[in-house]
């Protein structure tokens, strides 16, 4: 084999454009994320997150049930078909970090804005990410927020309740909700 060329597998092919794209998602070091509105091309990067995510997510759950990896995942087709799904992947010094979901529920009076899921990579965590990520879609949809966590996801719990009581200014409304897959916290807020 000494010599001969290799040629890039097929799948690395079909994944060389979006690698190419998202390795300079970020120029700053210390700059702030890259919240990019996710193609239908980047669909295998974003559920290459979606897998991390729920597999963590899993481990909140009181209930075994729901998805548990992109696959399976009842709505992620949908982010691509649905004028009012909005998949965000996180960009921050470089590199792919994280995703966000955002839904807006128009058939809610007033109508809603839902962060659906929000993944921030292990790795990428307490360095204020998730908080400008926040930032950036509250500027971006203005209104009334909603959002769930899973009650036993204390580090979640802390995350929003802060974030949200320093957007607003306000304490967050919250309240107990009983899910299929266990108990929950929703937090309603304005911006």
């Amino acid at each position: 084999m000494a010599g001969q060329q290799t040629r890039p597998t097929r799948s690395l092919c079909r994944w060389l454009p979006n690698l190419i794209r998202w390795a300079g998602v970020a120029t700053g070091r210390d700059g702030p994320p890259i919240l990019t509105l996710a193609a239908p091309s980047d669909s295998p990067l974003v559920a290459s997150l979606l897998d991390d995510y729920l597999e963590e997510l899993s481990r909140h759950r009181e209930v075994p049930i729901g998805a548990s990896d992109a696959a399976s995942y009842p709505y992620l087709e949908a982010y691509w078909r649905e004028l009012e799904r909005f998949p965000f992947i996180i960009g921050h010094p470089g590199e792919v970090v994280g995703l966000v979901f955002v839904r807006r529920r128009t058939t809610e009076v007033p109508p809603l804005i839902e962060v659906a899921e929000l993944y921030i990579r292990p790795a990428h965590r307490r360095r204020g990410i998730g908080t400008a990520v926040l930032d950036e879609l509250c500027d971006r949809y203005p209104g009334d927020w909603e959002l769930q966590v899973h009650a036993p996801n204390a580090g979640a719990l802390r995350f929003w309740a802060s974030s949200i009581e320093r957007i607003t200014g306000n304490a967050p409304v919250s309240r107990d909700v009983q899910a299929r897959h266990g108990r929950r916290v929703q937090f309603n807020f304005h911006v």
